[in-house]
This record gives structure tokens, C-alpha cells and sequence, in this order.
């Protein structure tokens, strides 16, 4: 006789880098899946990330790493340069830079991830939907959804639930608890933004970074050669702004826009334009870093993941890696134990290797030391930088760096061998 058993339902609040590559790889495992998200399906905002190893096996196993090299943005390098746009040295790409082999926008990355998911049958997402409110039974978790456009809740019943909302996940809140209440949040001192302004011949095809006195960063990078925008990134070491935290606990975008604007006055190099532009940007976004650590990621039948989690803020240049990792895992587990005991090895195989990754270069100090405080201190990283960028540049000509000792890449045993990757269903 056929099993007619249902497949068990789980929600997943978040259509991002780690929501939708878990959505992947259950609706494989047979499980019947829900992705809610509060943007619209064709917001395609976000920073530059790249994939690398380990992560970069999950991908592959996806069989979508021909789409995500289709998307990357082009950028050949890295090119810190001062207040008046001479070049201080650049870093090509895969020569001890930030510029990755596999270098793509986060908007083009969740659009390859959502449509893979969406491709199978098990998999539904409902864009402009938020959880109201939710109640756990000994064996089911009633949800409140609402839709944000006409405000309707509607109650559904799932098996599982997965928060995978973000650094103020809203699941984590309804589930555990405040911020406050957690202790949660461990801020690093920096407050950032990130938008797109129209692309000028200069911004391509190197990414541009120039610093200036009172650890203030504009950093532009490119998103690809056809495109008309640039992105656009500002950060600013700073313990507390008052203005611009005020504005980013009300949310109020214009009253951020303003604390930025008046925090990089006066500044040379593209700082008027960038500036002018991010007063017009519509996809502006703008928060303070704070790294997310919890006592445990899941509570009953609902589990954290990605920076609803363990957010590890960009200084580490972990986070889009352990989204990818953690939703390999989880999916993972869950297709051996289809209930919470999944949570608990999930978390128990995954957590020494998110707290080592959420460690801060050089003992947290590395941000600071690469943005520094005075003029002097600025002249000081340029005059190391561009000896770097010499040596690196003579290893390569000289084909000197076969002799040097590997880079240590991060360890992770995906036990990613045991699975055949078939297409969905």
C-alpha cells in the first residue's frame, strides 16, 4: 500500500541568501515549504559579497554556479587611492584583496537562490508578508501572517518553523524575546550605509576606497561593466552617534540620510556626488553593526538561522559564508530527524565553527587599524598599503609565490558527498 502520510510543512521567514538555499534543499528532502518576505519580489537591493570554499561546494551542488558566474560584477580589483583620486596601489582580484574570484551583488545572488527554490513544486514564496504573531503546541506552530499591503492576517498551521529574518529578526523576537531582554546584541562601534548612485567612467572597472580623518570610509564598487549604477558604501567608526542612532531606532530613512550627510561634510574626493546621490537613492539602507550571540538558536519548534542567529557583521567577511553553510546543515539534519531533535545537531555540529568565525581580525582590532583615526595615521596605511601591493606585485612577476606556504582555508565538513543532486521536483 502507498504511504499517503502529508510531508511535513515548514515556514521560513526570509527569501534571503540562507532562506532560500534551505527552501532548496527540503523541498529535495520532501518537505512542503513556505518562504514569507517582507520586500517585493523585484527589490534587488544590497552590498558586493563573494562565495568561496567552503561555502562554494553547497553552490555547486546546487548546480547554479554557471548562473552566479553569468552575474558576477566584473571587478578586476581594488584601488585604495586619497582625497585628491591618485591611486595609493592596487590589489588585483585573488592577490590578497577584498575583491573575490566570485564577486557578485546580494540582489543578483537571492534572485538566482529564489528562482532555483521556486523551481520545485514543494516550494511556495509570498513576497510582502510578515508574521504577526505565532503559537507553539506540543506538535504543531499556528502562525499569523499578514499581508502588508491590505493589512489581512491569516492563520496557518506548520510542522517547523524557520527564522531566517535577519540581525532584528522579528521571529526571534516573538519566540525569545527582545534584544534587550537577550543581551543579545554586541555592538562593534561602526555605523554603515549602503545605496546605488548613477555610475561615472572613473567608477569602473577597479572598486575605489579613500579615507579620511575621524575613521570615515567611502568605499565604490562597481556592479557590473553594462550597468548604470555603482554601489556605494559609507562607514564610520564611531561608539555612538546620537542623531543617527535616533534615526535608525525610529527607522525614519530621510533623518538617516541627513546624520550621514552631516557626519561626511566637507570632504573631498566623490563625497559631494556621493553624497547628493544617496539624498535622491531609493534603495538606501543604513544600521549599526552589531554582532548577534545566543544562548541557543532554537527555541521548540522554531530555529534561528543565518544573522537572525550569529550575525557576525561584514569585519569578518564571514556572514554570506555561514548563511550558506548554516542552511546546508540545517537542511541536512532536518533530512534525518524531521522534528526538533534536527535543531539540537544542528546547532551542536555548527556552533564552535560561527563563534570562531565571528572573531574580529587581529583581535578585533583590524577595522580600526584600517581606518584610521588622524591625517597621519591615514598617510601612515597608504605608505604600508602601497609597499604591499609592490611585494605582491613582484611575488607574481617573479613567480616567487609558488614557495610560499598556502593560506589556511576555513575547515568545514559538509558531508556534502552523501548527496545526489537531482533536479526539483
Amino acid at each position: 500500500m502507498a504511504n499517503t502520510m502529508p510531508s511535513e510543512r515548514i515556514l521560513i521567514c526570509g527569501a534571503g541568501v540562507a532562506g532560500s538555499i534551505l527552501a532548496f534543499w527540503l523541498a529535495k528532502h520532501d518537505f512542503q515549504v513556505v518562504v514569507v518576505e517582507r520586500s517585493k519580489a523585484e527589490q534587488k537591493a544590497g552590498q558586493g559579497i563573494e562565495i568561496e570554499e567552503p561555502a562554494l561546494k553547497v553552490v555547486k551542488a546546487m548546480g547554479i554556479l554557471d548562473k552566479l558566474n553569468e552575474k558576477k560584477t566584473g571587478e578586476l580589483g581594488f584601488n585604495l587611492v586619497d582625497a585628491q583620486a591618485r591611486s595609493c596601489g592596487i590589489l588585483e582580484v585573488g592577490r590578497a584583496g577584498p575583491t573575490g574570484a566570485l564577486e557578485l551583488m546580494r540582489g543578483d545572488l537571492t534572485e538566482v537562490l529564489y528562482k532555483s527554490a521556486n523551481e520545485s513544486a514543494n516550494v511556495t514564496y509570498r513576497f510582502e508578508t510578515t508574521i504577526h504573531s505565532l503559537r507553539q503546541t506540543q506538535d504543531k506552530v499556528f502562525v499569523d501572517l499578514e499581508n502588508r499591503n491590505d493589512k489581512s492576517i491569516m492563520t496557518e498551521e506548520f510542522d517547523l518553523v524557520v527564522g531566517a529574518d535577519g540581525v532584528r529578526s522579528r521571529t526571534r523576537q516573538l519566540v525569545m524575546g527582545s534584544p534587550e531582554a537577550l543581551n543579545c546584541f554586541k555592538p562593534v562601534g561602526a555605523f554603515v550605509a549602503y545605496f546605488s548612485i548613477p555610475k561615472e567612467d572613473q567608477d569602473w572597472p577597479y572598486s575605489q576606497l579613500c579615507h579620511f580623518p575621524g575613521r570615515r570610509i567611502i568605499w565604490l564598487r562597481p556592479t557590473g561593466k553594462e550597468s548604470k549604477m555603482t554601489s556605494a558604501y559609507l562607514i564610520h567608526l564611531h561608539d555612538d552617534i546620537p542623531n543617527l542612532r535616533r534615526a535608525n531606532a525610529a527607522g525614519d530613512r530621510q533623518k538617516q540620510k541627513e546624520a550621514f550627510a552631516e557626519v561626511y561634510s566637507g570632504l573631498d574626493w566623490e563625497t559631494p556626488r556621493v553624497i547628493e546621490q544617496m539624498m535622491r537613492a531609493e534603495n538606501f539602507y543604513s544600521d549599526e553593526l552589531v554582532q548577534v550571540k545566543l544562548q541557543k538558536w532554537s527555541q521548540g519548534r522554531v530555529v534561528l538561522l543565518g544573522d537572525a542567529a550569529w550575525a557576525p557583521t561584514p569585519f569578518t567577511g564571514q556572514g554570506n559564508q555561514l548563511a550558506i553553510i548554516g542552511a546546508w546543515v540545517l537542511a541536512q539534519e532536518l533530512s534525518k530527524n524531521r522534528n526538533q531533535v534536527a535543531f539540537e545537531m544542528y546547532e551542536k555540529r555548527l556552533r564552535s565553527y560561527v563563534e570562531d568565525s565571528q572573531n574580529i581580525p587581529l583581535r578585533g582590532y583590524a577595522p580600526y587599524i584600517c581606518n584610521p583615526q588622524t591625517s597621519s595615521g591615514i598617510w601612515l596605511f597608504r605608505t604600508i598599503f602601497r609597499l604591499v601591493t609592490w611585494v605582491v606585485r613582484f611575488l607574481s612577476w617573479t613567480n616567487l609565490a609558488r614557495f610560499l606556504p598556502d593560506v589556511k582555508e576555513w575547515e568545514f565538513d559538509l558531508e556534502i558527498e552523501e548527496v545526489e543532486v537531482k533536479r526539483p521536483r
